[in-house]
């Protein structure tokens, strides 16, 4: 690798919160009779907060209320790790390298890190509760170099804005402009780069990434499971399948040991390509850290225990949370008795069919490396020797 301490920026770097915010700004100015464009406030809150106050005469108070709207992890579109920033981040540190994180944003920040798995691959992270002068000041950057014994030459920092670039001159380290949104003027960058996979070619970081191919095989394979579950258990219209899906099985690894949003997502489209069209309800199962709730569509989730809890891909699982992602009204329940099940990776999903459940065999026996099970469920017998049986119930 070009260097050995890699300093990040979060808003428009790592996680793609923009459009987040943009939708917070955008409500909480309508309420207030002010329309705005998302991207036009998302132009404005790439520059900073303070310019977004100045920009559009928000009052203090009003922007207590934008700012508290936008720390909620529900509202659309979700904050995300940019795309394949997990393998980047993980190849630094195999590498031997160490990643920190400084951001003008608070403690929120620690909360996303911690929900999708990224904050085992920080050393350290500086946030607006250490106080240091804004960037460009090189304080903060400064005292990480300090810290944790990081030798400029060999460190850069990483950000979406040219006070990011410009924070590291002045600390005489590398900046690295990370092109996730228009850029105006000419930057006095060393780098840049404009996704993940460019910026590891550019600081020459050994990082793996997921084939696109693979995926793509992922989606296709869910979407066969899902046709012959529909057939083989003879769902109709309102029907609900619970499924579990482990993405670590999928990739070869233990069950939530290496947990893979895209597959996750490639599971959850495969399946709800063949569901939605035919009216049959997706409940995904949570981790046991939620206690296998599932997540569903509001319109199949009445009658039954509505729990609160929002799934992030350490908290949930990534499956749960690529449902809720691709769901128009999704929301958590305790429990359900559905009308049929797959597994994908031993997720143990017999607690949410109802009885009796009959084991199925389809053709697809694993999708990526974890194995696939089926069930469908008939009505119990009951009666004896005497009794007779509608066979189309079997």
């Amino acid at each position: 690798m070009k260097y050995d301490a890699f300093i990040w920026d979060y808003d428009g770097t790592l996680f793609n919160s923009y459009p987040h915010a943009a939708a917070a700004l955008c409500e909480t100015l309508a309420e207030r009779g002010i329309s705005v464009a998302p991207e036009d406030a998302e132009a404005v809150l790439t520059v900073s907060l303070s310019e977004t106050q100045k920009r559009f005469g928000i009052s203090d108070e009003v922007f207590d209320e934008f700012r508290r709207r936008r720390r909620e992890l529900t509202r659309r579109p979700l904050v995300e790790p940019f795309h394949d920033a997990a393998e980047v981040l993980r190849a630094v540190c195999a590498a031997g390298g160490r990643n920190f994180l400084y951001t003008h944003s608070g403690r929120q920040t620690g909360t996303y890190l911690r929900a999708w798995g990224l904050d085992k691959y920080f050393s350290g992270i500086v946030d607006a509760a250490m106080h240091f002068p804004l960037k460009p000041a090189p304080d903060a950057i400064l005292y990480l170099l300090k810290a944790y014994g990081a030798d400029p030459a060999r460190t850069v920092m990483i950000g979406d804005r040219e006070i990011d670039v410009l924070a590291a001159r002045a600390a005489g380290v590398a900046g690295c402009l990370f092109l996730s949104h228009a850029v105006e003027d000419a930057s006095a960058a060393r780098h840049t780069a404009s996704d993940m996979r460019a910026l590891a070619r550019e600081l020459e970081i050994p990082a793996v990434f997921p084939d696109p191919a693979e995926t793509d095989g992922i989606r296709e394979a869910a979407a066969q499971a899902a046709r012959e579950l529909c057939e083989a258990a003879r769902l109709e219209t309102g029907a609900l399948v619970a499924v579990g899906c482990s993405s670590s099985e999928i990739a070869g690894e233990k069950i939530g040991a290496a947990s893979s949003p895209a597959l996750a997502q490639a599971v959850a489209e495969g399946l709800l390509s063949v569901f939605r069209p035919a009216g049959i309800g997706l409940a995904a199962q949570c981790c046991e850290h939620l206690n296998r709730a599932l997540i569903v569509e509001r319109a199949h989730g009445a009658g039954y225990e509505r729990v609160n809890v929002f799934p992030m891909p350490k908290a949930g699982g990534s499956f749960a949370y690529a449902a809720w992602k691709l769901f128009d009204e999704p929301l958590a329940v305790r429990a359900v008795q559905a009308d049929a099940g797959l597994d994908i990776g031993g997720t143990l999903i017999g607690m949410h069919l109802r009885p009796v459940a009959v084991p199925l065999r389809l053709s697809v026996r694993t999708i990526g490396a974890a194995p696939v099970t089926a069930a469908r469920v008939r009505p119990p017998f009951v009666g004896g020797e005497r009794a007779l049986y509608d066979g189309t119930l079997l």
